[in-house]
């Protein structure tokens, strides 16, 4: 079992240009400017960690996940187990999830793996592979592996539903998880050099509003679905900033 010491929820809020007094309260903060420091907040990170879930809702289902995730920038290292816990039909049946995806960087090294396929792959610091690595997972994970990431390695070219959103308006505030949270909202959209335009959707997220760390995001339906259709993923994030981690909180060791 990892283990990591999470210090007392810091105040990120520091961190971030100006975040310590938010203009005219929280609620009239402006969309754009809350997501910029939320970007900051996550750079200004030495360490991080959280735990969260994901549900992913069809037409009569319901999928359910859970995740961890640390990371430290000195050393270079990141940890992420990703766990499928049930499946649940709307009449309550419920079938056990089999499915875990581990990602571990220790000190620049990177490894993956994959508990269905027993796949398990390593990744050197070279030519852009463990960048990939990430963005690979992105399906078996629900997205997590780039979400938070992607704020973390703001040059290696990482995008997830963060960078995504589009037409992002200010929404007023929502208590998540006892936290006051700025809710942001707007349109997930794809763009290709091609000029193709994919995944358009409603997205909803909330940053909260001492911190500027994500609390949730709600990616809904897709526009191209047929009407009455259901396609909806609600991702949670319970963050630290700056906890102290043991060195084994980046270590995994593969099953035999």
């Amino acid at each position: 079992m990892l283990r990591a010491t999470l210090a007392t929820l810091g105040a990120v809020a520091a961190l971030a240009p100006g975040a310590g007094s938010v203009r005219g309260g929280a609620a009239a903060l402006d969309a754009e400017d809350a997501l910029k420091r939320s970007s900051a907040a996550y750079a200004a990170l030495t360490a991080y960690a959280d735990s969260g879930t994901v549900v992913e809702e069809s037409r009569g289902f319901k999928n359910k996940y859970t995740f961890r995730t640390y990371f430290t920038r000195k050393p270079r290292n990141l940890f992420l187990d990703f766990i499928m816990t049930e499946s649940e039909d709307d009449n309550g049946y419920k079938i056990k999830g089999n499915h875990e995806t581990v990602i571990w960087m220790d000190n620049g090294l990177l490894q993956t793996y994959d508990r269905i396929t027993q796949e398990h792959a390593t990744y050197p610091e070279d030519g852009g592979r463990q960048v990939e690595a990430l963005k690979g997972a992105t399906y078996g994970t629900k997205g997590v592996s780039v979400i938070v990431p992607s704020l973390f390695y703001t040059k290696a070219g990482l995008a997830s539903v963060i960078q995504a959103t589009e037409e992002a308006t200010a929404a007023g505030t929502e208590t998540i998880d006892g936290r006051p949270c700025l809710k942001v909202m707007g349109i997930e959209r794809w763009r290709y050099p091609s000029g193709q335009v994919t995944g358009v959707r409603p997205v909803t997220i909330w940053i909260d509003a001492e911190t500027y760390l994500i609390r949730k995001i709600l990616q809904d339906t897709p526009k191209s679905m047929p009407r009455g259709a259901i396609s909806r993923r609600t991702t949670t994030f319970r963050p630290y900033a700056n906890p102290s981690l043991e060195p084994s909180s980046f270590r995994y060791t593969v099953p035999e």
